[in-house]
């Protein structure tokens, strides 16, 4: 008989193992690891709860929300994250998806809270369909689709003739200047020194004053991106870059059933998205990633961010994920300003 209760630390190898059997298909089938601590990307993003299904005391499926403050039209509310939603394949169409949502939804109603926001692989809508039409919260409603932009480490220096890269720390400054952009994102976290923790930025300064700021975080030690299968025409395309490399001066690409070496753009934010200082910024993690033998360096970008167009002309491999937003006690004015917005998420902890 499935039961149903909140994981401890004790069930960590049990969730890594669920984890890594659960994985993405498409042109580029990918699974996600968790080594060696399943919980810690989880408490990246803030606080959080796991609940898990147990045949015995065997773990076939989990769900999680992690609780995180973030901006909506430029105000701070509390945002539900939800995430890590998994079943064993033999146990699938058992209703043990149904009943997992129904322990979330019933401690996010207990603890009074409203927004909440679901991430997922575009194409694989399954945790949509199981958290709709259900009785006490409205469906989820469409945010629209990110961006996940790959880009392949390179040698070259990136110049500007006006700007320089200054690499720094956590500062007051900084804080204030992220949080002054990313207040206009909808979703966006509050910017804290803890979300900085083990981040390395960098800095484009005039007169003393910050105009552009990239942070850069590799999360290699909580999560591992695994390839596990590709196109023959991908395969032939990182087959050829791959003995192209030397030449070009271009990141060795990943192998099959091998971790991808990542490092994230976690917060990227430029004045004006001036479209040559995005690209300075963008140019200098692409050497940081060569130079510290990442594959790619990666960010996220909701398709309606006007950042985009920066990217323009950049050779990248662009994967897409799909935004989900409700608001638990129908808050419709709510949902219309994040849907009306340009939404955000920071991908280095998805």
């Amino acid at each position: 008989m499935i039961h149903y209760r909140l994981a401890t630390n004790d069930d960590n190898q049990q969730l890594i193992e669920l984890t890594s059997a659960s994985g993405m298909t498409g042109d580029i089938a990918l699974r996600i690891d968790r080594k060696p601590d399943f919980f810690k990307l989880l408490n990246m993003r803030g606080e959080s709860k796991v609940f898990v299904a147990l045949d015995g005391d065997r773990i076939v499926g989990s769900i999680c929300v992690s609780q995180e403050e973030v901006y909506v039209a430029g105000e701070i509310h509390t945002l539900q994250y939800f995430g890590d939603f998994k079943i064993a394949e033999s146990y699938r169409n058992k209703f043990i998806g149904f009943r997992l949502c129904e322990s979330l939804e019933k401690h996010v109603l207990a603890i009074g809270a409203d927004l909440a926001f679901l991430n997922y692989a575009k194409g694989n809508n399954k945790p949509v369909r199981f958290l709709s039409n259900r009785p006490n919260i409205p469906d989820f409603e469409n945010l629209g689709v990110f961006n996940i932009h790959q880009f392949i480490g390179k040698k070259k220096k990136t110049y500007h003739p006006k700007y320089e890269i200054i690499p720094g720390n956590v500062t007051d400054d900084l804080l204030t200047f992220l949080n002054n952009h990313f207040k206009n994102y909808e979703l966006a976290n509050v910017i804290t020194p803890e979300k900085l923790e083990n981040t390395s930025v960098f800095t484009v300064q005039v007169n003393g004053k910050i105009i552009a700021a990239l942070c850069l975080q590799d999360t290699m030690n909580v999560k591992q991106n695994v390839v596990t299968a590709v196109t023959w025409k991908m395969k032939y395309l990182l087959k050829i870059l791959n003995s192209l490399n030397s030449i070009l001066g271009l990141s060795k690409m990943p192998e099959l059933n091998k971790p991808v070496y990542m490092i994230y753009i976690k917060y990227l934010a430029v004045r004006n998205n001036e479209k040559s200082l995005v690209r300075l910024l963008i140019g200098h993690a692409r050497n940081i990633a060569y130079k510290k033998s990442y594959s790619f360096v990666s960010i996220g970008v909701h398709e309606k961010d006007p950042i985009n167009n920066c990217f323009s002309g950049l050779f990248k491999m662009t994967f897409n994920s799909a935004g989900m937003v409700l608001s638990l006690k129908n808050n419709k004015s709510l949902i219309e300003k994040v849907k009306h917005g340009i939404p955000f998420a920071d991908y280095s902890v998805v």
